[in-house]
């Protein structure tokens, strides 16, 4: 499905005069920059007497995917209604409006009226009732995946997303995937040994007759790799009791061992299908390991991008209506045949599913109401409205009433995890900078306070201990040597943020004038800077404890800028089976319900993994869609 920004058709004088109203009839191409979500839009409009012949969107800053399918899609509307005050794109209103706004300004340039321009609203469409093989609630990652699956097994589909696009989450996401890969990780760029860690997982006393045995098979395989010049040891055993302890034990072993070893098999099915990563293994924020594989596309854009086009060969199996949203689940004689859902003007849509109904609603991270109800641990200082969160405005936990009204079980409701490193005025997290592992984080100091490369729910609460509760990024030229070619999740370059003064983003020659710009005592972050390097060169240990350490940090010039925690991922939700059915509370299963994704709680336990996240709606989606399909 390619993205087009540029619109154009041919449309009678008589539809320009009743629909515009204008007095005179301009031909011309009129330019305008106009203020979107993350940055200038720059726009061209085409006018031929007094007709909009076409709007193009000639530079933007905005998501690829949310204000991205809107710069796609609302220049279409405005041709084609010949007029700029058409429907916005939910979800991206911000967007819809600067382009909106723009062909006003225009059209006044232009010596146009532009005070009584009609608005032009989709009629209320009727209420509909269709029968498919299969219903999916949810256009995120794992809904996208299952849709795959399910039309890849020959099944009819029909997916509902409440936004005005595909994606959700997923699509503003970190892109990456974590997953053993030996070939890749031979070539991993690491100083220090990760045995220590391995040796100290498999020292514990195990708790459980399945731990002891992931513990045996992990040993046998760490004593062969010894035998080899392997640079990094892993498995899908090691995957698994890695992620299983990193959430303190709290999620199914036996569900985190399938969910393991079925990863590099998906990543496979993912690049089958299009998807490409970088050709260097890293470890990303919170992973804890060398396994992270990064997307080369924007934040998670290039798996939605993947589906979409997958999706769009088979136009025959899959019906995708957006700005529709789930509302309950028709239940009969205890099995899940169908939703019931409602569009965007309030049509009832009725959705018989003659093979199963697939939840992949995401989590509620962004719910404050729900993470307020479930979360009643003292682990988070604060979870109110004053925490704020990165997930997209319409991923708010619906799918979980809806599942808990079927008789679905919840487990772990009540761990949360807040993301370190967010934009502290906006959440977000595509204006981060990779450095993967040559950067640290200061306090307002200047001074190191937790180990980088650690569990995100221990940074992100060393980050709430410190001053104003925020942290600094810093990163020298040795890990960017140019701003204008670095690159942040979102696919911006750091000189964008520096230049146009966005998301804190500072720099300076030297780390002294640095640290003057940051009102840091310049002698305490010269310390803290070489301390750390004493650390990359193994001169001293980190008392911080962290072990991923790449570059020193010398050349100037310096960067930096401030995070905060924000909430961001729920570990908790259905219970469910490694054939992704949704259970109730005695074991048994609810027939004709498949749920993968944020929605279930099985996997992560009380804190998951960074790189953990696409893993498992991709596994599970895709077993889902292969299930519904086949009624398996």
């Amino acid at each position: 499905m390619k993205l087009l920004s540029k619109f154009v058709v041919a449309i009678t004088v008589f539809v320009s005069l009743t629909m515009i109203g204008c007095a005179k009839k301009p031909t011309g191409s009129y330019t305008v920059t106009t203020q979107g979500l993350y940055g200038p839009i720059d726009m061209e409009v085409e006018l031929e007497k007094g007709i909009i012949k076409a709007v193009e969107i000639t530079h933007n800053y905005e998501t690829e995917g949310v204000g991205g399918y809107a710069i796609e899609v609302i220049p279409e509307r405005i041709v084609k209604s010949q007029t700029p005050n058409v429907e916005v794109v939910s979800g991206a209103s911000v967007t819809s409006r600067a382009i909106m706004n723009g062909v006003i300004t225009c059209m006044k340039n232009a010596g146009m009226k532009t005070d009584n321009l009609k608005k032009i609203e989709a009629p209320k469409p009727k209420d509909e009732e269709l029968t498919t093989d299969v219903v999916i609630v949810g256009g995120g990652g794992a809904g996208l995946a299952a849709a795959v699956s399910a039309t890849e097994a020959g099944a009819h589909v029909i997916l509902i997303e409440k936004m005005g696009f595909l994606g959700g989450n997923a699509i503003v996401s970190g892109g990456i995937f974590n997953c053993p890969d030996p070939a890749m990780q031979d070539n991993a760029d690491i100083k220090s040994s990760l045995d220590p860690l391995i040796e100290a997982a498999l020292a514990e006393t195990p708790v459980s007759e399945i731990h002891a045995q992931v513990q045996n098979t992990v040993r046998k395989q760490f004593a062969a790799y010894k035998n080899t010049n392997k640079k990094v040891f892993d498995s899908p055993e090691w995957f698994a009791l890695q992620t299983w302890n990193g959430g303190d034990k709290v999620g199914d072993l036996k569900m985190v061992l399938f969910y393991a070893q079925n990863a590099y098999p998906t990543l496979k099915w993912l690049e089958s299908m299009g998807m490409k990563f970088v050709d260097q293994i890293n470890s990303a924020s919170g992973s804890l390991y060398m396994r992270t594989h990064t997307a080369t596309t924007p934040n998670g854009t290039g798996y939605i991008q993947a589906f979409r086009d997958t999706l769009a060969q088979r136009n025959d199996k899959i019906t995708i209506l957006t700005d529709t949203e789930g509302k309950s689940l028709i239940v009969e004689n205890g099995e899940v045949t169908g939703v019931n859902a409602v569009g965007r003007k309030g049509n009832k849509v009725t959705l018989h599913a003659t093979k199963g109904v697939i939840m992949a609603t995401g989590g509620f991270a962004g719910n404050v109401d729900l993470r307020m109800k479930y979360c009643q641990s003292d682990k988070w200082p604060d979870l109110s409205d004053k925490v704020i969160t990165t997930n997209m405005p319409g991923v708010t936990g619906d799918g979980i009433r809806m599942v808990q009204d079927a008789g679905a079980h919840l487990i772990n409701m009540d761990q949360i995890q807040l993301l370190p490193y967010a934009n502290p005025w906006t959440g977000a997290t595509s204006d981060i900078t990779l450095t993967y592992s040559a950067s640290m984080y200061i306090n307002k100091n200047g001074q190191r306070f937790v180990r980088e490369d650690g569990r995100r729910d221990e940074m992100s609460l060393a980050i709430i201990a410190q001053p104003e509760g925020l942290m600094y990024q810093l990163f020298s030229a040795d890990a960017v040597p140019d701003p204008a070619k670095g690159r942040t999740l979102g696919g911006k370059a750091p000189a964008y943020y520096l230049d146009n003064h966005l998301a804190g983003y500072v720099s300076a020659p030297t780390l002294a004038e640095l640290a003057k710009t940051l009102n840091m005592d310049p002698v305490v972050l010269q310390k803290t800077v070489d301390d750390f390097n004493s650390y990359v060169d193994e001169k001293a240990k980190d008392p911080f404890g962290r072990i991923t350490f790449t570059k020193k940090l010398v050349t100037g010039p310096w960067y930096a800028y401030p995070r905060k925690p924000a909430a961001h991922h729920t570990m908790g939700g259905v219970d469910i089976d490694e054939s992704t059915h949704a259970l109730r509370e005695d074991g048994s299963i609810i027939k004709g319900l498949y749920c993968a994704g944020e929605i279930t709680g099985n996997i992560h336990g009380a804190n998951r993994l960074g790189g953990n996240a696409i893993v498992d709606f991709c596994v599970f989606g895709r077993i889902a869609g292969t299930n519904a399909a086949h009624q398996n």
